[in-house]
């Protein structure tokens, strides 16, 4: 009698692969604070997330992956956000 089982691959090579090493806590801490910021200040989820996924010139990557690599960074990006929300008013 033959089974009609299929194997599946190991579970490591299933799924995302890690590149770097999962966040700390305080990284995590500054971005939910950088978000709240931006949702609060440029009107919602949308307008948030595409500011801080886009790239400025001034910074290396994404304004999100600064503001989340330090708390100098996460100043920087609040200020950012504020200017803008400043001067849409």
């Amino acid at each position: 009698m033959t089974s009609c089982r299929t194997f599946r691959e190991a579970p490591a090579s299933c799924g995302r692969q890690w590149t770097n090493l999962p966040r700390s806590s305080e990284q995590w801490k500054r971005r939910s604070e950088v978000y709240g910021v931006a949702f609060h200040l440029l009107g919602g989820a949308r307008p948030a997330s595409h500011f801080l996924g886009a790239h400025d010139a001034a910074f290396p990557g994404t304004l999100l992956s600064v503001a989340m690599s330090s708390a100098h960074g996460q100043l920087m990006v609040t200020k950012l956000v504020r200017r803008l929300a400043a001067q849409s008013i």
